[in-house]
């Protein structure tokens, strides 16, 4: 198999996995309401269920069996590590300050209503309204996205170059795109990227070792060619309403090429010292999203985690890649301040689409720690959200909520970048349940 005459054809002969499906149209019909107080905005949503007991309330290992407390998310929170450490590798923080200091941390919210499943809650997040018990996966939401409300509310002169959805993974969350609203529709989507897919997985070396691979990661590489495969045989008449501009379409396949033959070297968030090894797939997502902040210096992106989820079978994993989701969102922030056009411009948020269970399972890790579920009990229903920014718009190092007074919801991070963004008035009167968390602005 020739990798790069593969790539080059089947992007170069179609729209490709990235403009023909997910390349959308350039330009929006209205302008935006109100003054912004940033004009970029990046969200991560921590898919796979953060408990807030090892997170912010950075209690590590006291509820299995009395272990030590301590900060495990360092680049985020305020906090001494634990004293004594048994499940993870260290790693020092890129921040020179935590975050919180440079923003306003949500420390108790609520994830009030519908289950508590990995596309329950996304959905709840990226669309500003909880869904029922009959949601279905593999559909578009009923009610419209966030990239909807931006590209439909904004300047028409802004192309969907500026909307990004950056997803670990495929399954139903391509369809997070844009909704099934009669109104919005998928018109008004943003550019699609799955980089574990489309860059296979941990690292482009998948596919400059075709001769040295192990034949699970060779069973990998088939997998990714059957999903690029599929999308270039793809027309744009193929979905209904998607059309794109040729300029658009040729910049984001110039872009896919370069990354993949290695003409725009792709930076890992690991720190000095440590190996590849160490990098998760969540990680990755992190460094491919950097890319696209670089090149096109998008108005919103939205990225996700899932490697948390494996907090059902391993806590000890669980904690390891909670520690190292904490490192990515401050490497992330440390490039963005590098950059002239994102700098002092960009405000993030991060939010886990959900929590997990107070009372264990009975799943023991090699370590003798039980897991969490998220079966929708209170604690399940429990997340944070840290906001940050620009000292003139964003209340620097200030810590609202608490267990016992709950301040904010899930459903409140879309009416809060419409807010954002200053399109927040346009919306139509009832499409959002949620408030602004005004609390975290100037």
């Amino acid at each position: 198999m020739n990798r790069r005459k593969f790539i080059k054809n089947s992007l170069l002969t179609t729209a490709g996995m990235i403009s023909a499906p997910y390349i959308l149209p350039a330009g929006t019909i209205f302008r935006s309401s109100g003054a912004r107080l940033a004009n970029h905005v990046v969200l991560v949503v921590f898919g796979g269920g953060i408990r807030n007991q090892e997170s912010v309330e950075q209690q590590y290992l006291i509820n299995q069996g009395g272990g030590p407390t301590g900060n495990i998310m360092r680049n985020m929170l305020n906090g001494a590590s634990p004293a004594y450490n048994l499940v993870y590798d260290i790693w020092d923080p890129v921040t020179p300050s935590p975050l919180v200091t440079k923003g306003t941390l949500f420390k108790h919210m609520k994830y009030a209503s519908g289950p508590t499943g990995h596309f329950n809650g996304h959905t709840a997040v990226i669309t500003g309204n909880y869904t029922p018990d009959s949601l279905n996966l593999y559909a578009n939401p009923a009610t419209p996205t966030l990239f909807e409300y931006y590209r439909k509310h904004n300047d028409p002169q802004k192309t969907a170059l500026n909307a990004w959805w950056m997803s670990i993974d495929l399954g139903p969350y391509v369809n997070l795109n844009y909704s099934q609203d009669k109104l919005y529709g998928s018109q008004y989507g943003a550019n699609y990227l799955s980089p574990q897919t489309t860059f296979g997985g941990l690292g482009i070396d998948y596919f400059s070792t075709l001769n040295t691979m192990h034949p699970e990661e060779l069973a990998r590489l088939n997998s990714i060619k059957s999903f690029l495969n599929s999308n270039f045989n793809r027309s744009v008449t193929d979905i209904p309403g998607i059309t794109n501009t040729d300029d658009d379409k040729q910049a984001i396949q110039d872009f896919v090429l370069k990354v993949i033959k290695g003409e725009i070297p792709i930076e890992w968030p690991l720190p000095a010292g440590v190996g590849f090894d160490q990098l998760s797939g969540d990680l990755s997502n992190v460094a491919i999203s950097w890319k696209v902040l670089q090149k096109f210096h998008p108005e919103l992106m939205v990225i996700n985690t899932t490697n948390l989820d494996i907090c059902h079978t391993n806590f000890s994993e669980y904690i390891s890649y909670l520690h190292r989701a904490d490192y990515g969102v401050g490497w992330l922030w440390q490039k963005i301040q590098s950059d002239p056009v994102l700098a002092n411009d960009t405000i993030m948020i991060c939010i886990p689409e959900h929590g997990r269970n107070e009372v264990a399972n009975a799943i023991p890790d090699a370590n003798g720690l039980f897991a969490y579920d998220h079966t929708g009990d209170d604690n399940s229903r429990s997340v944070f959200s840290l906001i940050v920014g620009p000292p003139s718009v964003v209340n620097q190092n200030l810590v609202v909520g608490s267990e016992e007074d709950p301040i904010g919801e899930t459903i409140d991070i879309v009416p809060t970048i419409a807010h954002i963004l200053g399109f927040k008035d346009s919306i139509p009167s009832g499409y959002l349940p949620g408030n602004v968390l005004e609390q975290a602005f100037v």
